[in-house]
């Protein structure tokens, strides 16, 4: 049993970094192995393979995604039948909400790692992911000239994967080795370029202010006053390089011309269309904020308004237009619950990274909302699922040891985060 556990735990490891190390590469390689890693972790709690556990942090937020998929289900079965000929076809606008009951089983699998090897090589991979991923983002931009979407099939996700990438290379500079703080610099630098090379606008303030609570609250206590602030005048110079460099200072255009008082401001699409759309959702919203309009006739309620759209670029009015006022709570709370359980943990060695490492996902996707989706994507979901389940595995406690035990029973030093 020994050895299946200590195999399994080392396929953990495969597997996250596989996936963040793909992750900008690979698009939704996040989803598929989101749903064969959960799979599997099923089939071997179905057989017995796998311990069944109850951990408080576990059952709450198993908790929150049930509620999660119930009220979406519940505001679905209130609406059906609106919009649809084909049932079938009208069902299958809800099956992707089952992806939301993967974390469920992927956390009896990874619960049998050791916390501390968890964020660990979830900011080993995260580095490793941008660093690889940045080439392809200049060819992109300087050759191509398009915005770099590398393997998220459009920008927009490209960029929130890119973003958190970036900060989530940060905890390595807390790292015991000294190659792996410079791998993890190197790392917040590449996503950070890559946001830029995006040009998506409402993503570009995520990793700095990531940068910034790194700096204060973690960085700071390891090292000098005068580290620090180098540290942060490299992370504006990174800022201000990428912003010019890539080209995206072209796209604040009008939001500089209204800033100096000029009287002839010209908004692009990109800002009309986003007004309009949150207008027709205020109306939406107005119209069912108890009930809601359901998930599913979304698309018909914006095609109705004159657009093709499948959400309405800010994913809090998304979820009150779908599912009313309890919808928006019910999103709110799955947002923070990450950050909710690591603020309640033990404060040992990981209680910093790993808070860290939740904020940085709620505020993207909090910032990153605003304009865009929060949940509805596959691989908005899915990135989100996977960063939460970590963060939730950390917790459990399984194996608190700090040192490893090779075959042959001999201690071996621990290398990792030290807090």
């Amino acid at each position: 049993m020994r050895v299946f556990d200590r195999s399994m735990a080392e396929n953990n490891i495969a597997a996250l970094f596989a996936v963040f190390g793909l992750a900008a590469l690979g698009g939704s390689v996040v989803t598929a192995l989101l749903v064969m890693t959960a799979g599997w972790a099923l089939i071997y709690l179905l057989i017995g393979r796998l311990p069944l556990r109850r951990d408080p942090q576990l059952l709450i937020f198993s908790a929150v995604l049930l509620l999660y998929i119930g009220t979406n289900a519940l505001f679905f079965l209130l609406h059906f039948g609106k919009n649809f000929d084909s049932q079938l076809a009208e069902f299958r606008k809800f099956a992707p909400q089952l992806l939301f009951l993967a974390p469920i089983f992927l956390l009896q699998r990874l619960a049998v790692s050791r916390r501390e090897d968890l964020l660990l090589t979830l900011s080993r991979a995260a580095a490793i992911g941008a660093l690889l991923v940045l080439p392809l983002a200049l060819y992109e931009s300087f050759v191509l000239h398009t915005r770099a979407e590398g393997g998220g099939g459009n920008a927009i996700p490209f960029a929130l994967i890119c973003a958190l990438l970036s900060m989530l290379s940060l905890p390595c500079l807390l790292d015991a080795d000294r190659r792996w703080r410079l791998v993890g610099a190197l790392g917040f630098v590449a996503g950070y370029l890559c946001v830029f090379l995006s040009q998506t606008k409402g993503l570009m303030p995520a990793p700095l202010v990531a940068a910034l609570v790194f700096g204060v609250f973690l960085l700071s206590k390891r090292a000098s006053r005068a580290e620090c602030l180098g540290a942060v005048g490299v992370v504006f110079a990174v800022a201000l390089i990428g912003f010019y460099v890539s080209g995206s200072d072209s796209r604040f255009d009008e939001v500089s011309d209204l800033v100096s008082g000029s009287k002839e401001v010209v908004w692009s699409a990109s800002y009309t269309v986003r007004l309009d759309l949150w207008t027709k959702a205020f109306d939406l919203i107005q119209s069912g904020l108890l009930n809601g309009h359901g998930l599913q006739n979304r698309r018909a309620l914006i095609t109705a308004a004159g657009y093709s759209y499948s959400h309405f670029h800010n994913g809090f009015l998304t979820a009150l237009v779908d599912n009313g006022i309890l919808g928006l709570v019910v999103l709110v709370t799955l947002l923070v619950s990450p950050f909710v359980i690591a603020l309640r943990a033990p404060r040992d060695a990981l209680y910093g990274p790993r808070l860290f490492i939740a904020f940085c996902l709620v505020q993207t996707y909090a910032i990153g909302g605003m304009t865009n989706f929060i949940f509805g994507h596959d691989i908005y979901d899915a990135v989100f699922l996977w960063i939460a389940t970590v963060i939730v595995a950390s917790t459990l406690g399984s194996n608190k040891s700090v040192v490893s035990v090779d075959a042959t029973g001999d201690r071996q030093r621990k290398v990792g985060i030290e807090g």
